[in-house]
């Protein structure tokens, strides 16, 4: 199952239960690259709905011991990690869902984490893509976000301890008038 027919499912089933983080959140503002999983958050009293639903849809069920998540797979390669606690260090909170916005994903709305909230989620993750994803975030919504926001929602010490990489962590495409463009919105910002 493709990752647009499980994004579908999900919110058909789910609804605003369901806020999807990851790849999926990103490709829902900004469309540079396409994800091969699904990163879901639910509430603790809407995870057997969740967990019925992708069971119904063919998946099978695991907890890693060691992981805050759910994880599950289905037998033609579809992936999908669901948070009810937890992702990786950052809470899972009720101002997750109250900031989460309905956007498109392909043929569907979805709700998906403000973009406020996935730099938190991307730099608490610090991976190279989620880097990336961060650049690519501010490049393409840097009007929408309001600084002093983010710094209260991200931490001033860790937005000022990736600014600096970020620019450079922009795919090639974007080229260097987006590098410059970020490197001088990130300064204005007080953060590089």
């Amino acid at each position: 199952m493709d990752v647009g027919t499980i994004v579908e499912r999900i919110a058909a089933g789910m609804g605003d239960r369901a806020v999807f983080v990851g790849g999926v959140a990103v490709e829902c503002y900004a469309p540079y690259r396409r994800t091969h999983d699904v990163d879901v958050v639910v509430r603790e009293r809407d995870f057997a709905a969740l967990k019925s639903l992708l069971v119904g849809e063919g998946f099978a069920h695991r907890r890693p011991t060691h992981l805050e998540k759910h994880a599950f797979k289905a037998r033609d390669g579809g992936e999908v990690d669901a948070y009810t606690s937890r992702i990786g260090d950052v809470p899972v909170d009720e101002g997750l869902f109250r900031r989460s916005r309905r956007v498109p994903f392909g043929g569907t709305r979805v709700r998906a984490a403000s973009p406020e909230d996935l730099v938190r989620l991307k730099l608490s993750a610090g991976r190279e893509m989620d880097l990336a994803d961060v650049a690519v975030l501010l490049c393409e919504k840097s009007a929408e976000f309001d600084g002093k926001g983010l710094e209260s929602l991200v931490g001033l010490d860790r937005l000022r301890a990736a600014a600096g990489r970020l620019p450079d962590s922009l795919p090639e495409e974007y080229g260097w008038q987006a590098r410059r463009a970020l490197r001088s919105w990130l300064r204005n910002h007080g953060w590089m």
